[in-house]
């Protein structure tokens, strides 16, 4: 497991010493509640919700890209394949009962208002709702095994491993990996689902947003391939996000407003909302900064030329792989 080292003034380097959270529930629950983005494109609700027979999960919500309902497990200690038989219960419990679900979203003013910010309302939290859903599972380490076969099974799983640390001076550091999971030597039961422009067309998306989104992406292709970004464009449910390994740095949003009208959405992850005075962009006036995901989007309904914002793209890059590009 990697260290963390403070480099003093002198040049000497000391070891930051580790500070766990002393519990799942009081600590690193409440910790996680309060930096939900730490988990990704999430927007989380209750915490400890009871099931029929007693039995808890640490924290659900949704995902705010893939659409589907989301299941968070905890763990303030290492942890491998033990989990898998305890998040069970918690994934049949969401897939069954997403009226039991949607009472408790549209119950609490706070969460709904975060959906609105999304551009999700009632109708389209139904559908998010009857999706099958993802589960995260927060620990500090997971071991191998779990890496191995977790691939098997028939269910979306992301692992998130987050560390916290205190200097001597008394801040607190967290340290945040998503492990890469092991391929399996034989195909895994669960097929990821495949998406296409045709795909696209046919759960309804217009063919109006689907030319717009062609066009944006074709200009991105071209941006990236020119400039040299390493990122890879992925088609997703009702999204097209560019990765690099296993993280989002931005995406064409087919799916943020109703899917027959509206603009597509194009959104960077960035850590302070740009002056689009600074970078030449002042023309196009339809944007919207979120602070507390550090997400800046901008719109369009129509496919234009995308060259002023590849200083944009070049910045989203660098704030989510920490790496600087030439």
């Amino acid at each position: 497991m990697s260290s963390i080292y403070k480099i003093k003034p002198s040049g000497e380097f000391l070891e930051v010493e580790k500070a766990p959270f002393s519990d799942e529930i009081k600590e690193l629950e409440s910790f996680i509640m309060k930096n939900e983005k730490i988990l990704g494109n999430v927007v989380l609700l209750n915490r400890q919700v009871t099931m029929p027979d007693g039995k808890r999960i640490d924290i659900w919500g949704l995902d705010i890209l893939d659409l589907c309902p989301v299941i968070v497990e905890l763990k303030n200690v290492s942890s491998g394949i033990e989990v898998i038989p305890q998040v069970l219960p918690y994934y049949s419990f969401v897939k069954s009962n997403p009226d039991s679900l949607k009472f408790r979203a549209i119950s609490d003013e706070k969460f709904m208002s975060k959906l609105e910010s999304f551009e999700i309302d009632r109708e389209k939290l139904d559908k998010i709702l009857e999706e099958d859903p993802k589960v995260i599972l927060v620990a500090p380490k997971f071991n191998k095994e779990l890496l191995e076969v977790v691939d098997y099974f028939n269910i979306k799983f992301e692992l998130v491993e987050i560390s916290r640390y205190k200097t001597d001076a008394g801040e607190t550091l967290i340290t945040v990996n998503k492990p890469k999971l092991t391929e399996p030597v034989k195909g895994p039961v669960r097929v990821m689902e495949e998406w296409n422009w045709e795909k696209y067309k046919k759960v309804g998306i217009s063919e109006k947003k689907i030319e717009v989104a062609k066009g944006l992406k074709e200009k991105i292709d071209n941006i990236i391939r020119n400039e040299k970004i390493p990122v890879e464009p992925i088609f997703r449910k009702l999204y097209i996000p560019y990765q690099s390994g296993r993280s989002n740095v931005f995406w064409i949003d087919l799916g943020y407003t109703s899917w027959t009208t509206g603009d597509i959405r194009l959104t960077f992850y960035l850590d302070k909302k740009p002056d689009l005075d600074a970078e030449g962009i002042v023309e196009h006036t339809k944007t919207k900064w979120e602070e507390e995901y550090n997400l800046w989007s901008i719109f369009f309904n129509k496919p234009v030329d995308l060259s002023a914002l590849t200083p944009i793209i070049k910045k989203s890059y660098e704030y989510v792989t920490g790496q600087k590009l030439e």
